[in-house]
């Protein structure tokens, strides 16, 4: 007679595990949290290794991973991932709204209690009256931060449900409420370059992640492309700055149009180094510029943790128009003029030139999350 149960060993930890649940279910089953949010496959937060034995991966597998929310269990298995801070609930209010540059404004959150996480990963953000939305966590563009605070960079797009509230009915005070942290696409402990590609408020992970790097990992070449719509967009100038000063191997800006010297005319796609095994990529932005950052990463057979952003599957509905209008007589903060680059600063952004082109088996984790 067939055995319904087996076991399977979690980060060392040997459990009994159904036969055909998910690797989720079978370690919540055991009181062992995978690190997990969506559970339907997108998000990737609970992407794992699996040791030894086998696995359903449900079409998930990858370079000797799976999604455990995916994955089932068929047999004796071992599996393990990298421990992450434990994901939580706190409590905050907005305590600042501030515009950076064309439709970004900075969204500043006093929390109640600290929220550890990891540079790069996420939170999922729900402003009280409002659906959740996904915000990477950002350092100041000074470079600085508040264990008590948390800092977002997030784009006002048309028909948004909560980003075109931002200034408007969701002001100073409004309360908040923060879950996380989530994502695998975090800064890990390494020795190669990092090459780090960021297009719009991708820059946010990004930026936490360069900054990190920096402070406890200075033994390490970083290259950050940076793509920015038109130069209104260059939000993130005094970040890119900061890392210049701070001795970044190579800071390039690019813009889509209107690129004037020293912006770099085009997308951060055209700016890539030749990449080899050593390297690890981090992507995060739209969806086409980080299938493509990726693409170019398994061609090299380089590691790439990629966070592309989608937008939220929301509309407004007339209804949602008309309780809008109710809700925020009051019109949104002005927009800053235009950042201009200046030869002083975004001038030196190439200074130094890409390592030469190396190749090996591809590796690469991805997370998907809807923002807006």
């Amino acid at each position: 007679m067939m055995r319904n149960t087996c076991n399977l060993t979690i980060n060392g930890r040997t459990v009994q595990a159904r036969i055909g649940e998910t690797l989720v279910d079978a370690g919540l089953g055991a009181s062992v949290v995978i690190p997990h949010d969506c559970c339907s496959g997108q998000c990737e937060t609970c992407r794992v290794s699996v040791v030894s034995g086998a696995v359903d991966d449900q079409g998930t597998a990858e370079a000797g991973t799976v999604l455990a929310c995916q994955a089932l269990v068929t047999g004796p298995a071992a599996i393990a991932f990298e421990e992450v801070p434990a994901a939580r609930k706190v409590a905050g209010v907005v305590k600042e709204i501030v515009p950076l540059g064309g439709d970004v404004i900075e969204v500043v959150v006093a929390l109640d209690a600290p929220l550890p996480h990891r540079p790069g990963q996420y939170a999922s953000v729900k402003f009280a009256g409002f659906p959740a939305r996904d915000y990477s966590p950002a350092p100041r563009l000074d470079g600085s931060r508040k264990d008590d605070e948390l800092a977002f960079h997030i784009s006002r797009l048309p028909g948004g449900l909560v980003s075109t509230q931002l200034g408007a009915t969701i002001r100073a005070g409004h309360r908040v409420q923060v879950r996380g942290p989530f994502g695998s696409a975090f800064l890990r402990d390494g020795d190669g370059p990092l090459i780090l590609v960021a297009g719009g408020t991708g820059f946010a992970p990004i930026w936490s992640i360069a900054l990190a790097a920096r402070r406890e990992q200075r033994h390490r070449d970083m290259i950050v492309i940076c793509g920015v719509r038109d130069p209104s967009y260059l939000y993130m100038r005094p970040a890119l700055e900061w890392l210049i000063e701070d001795g970044a191997t190579q800071v390039i800006a690019t813009s889509e149009t209107g690129a004037i010297a020293p912006l770099r005319a085009g997308r951060p796609t055209n700016y890539l180094p030749l990449l080899g095994p050593e390297d690890t990529v981090h992507v995060a932005g739209a969806q086409g510029l980080v299938d493509a950052v990726r693409s170019k990463a398994r061609q090299a057979g380089v590691r790439c943790y990629a966070d592309p952003f989608l937008p939220a599957a929301q509309s407004l509905s007339l209804i949602d128009r008309v309780m809008q209008m109710l809700r925020a007589p009051a019109a949104a903060p002005a927009e800053p003029a235009a950042a201009h680059a200046t030869a002083g600063g975004l001038g030196r952004y190439l200074r130094r030139q890409p390592a030469v082109e190396r190749s090996a088996a591809p590796r690469e984790a991805t997370e998907r999350r809807a923002r807006r």
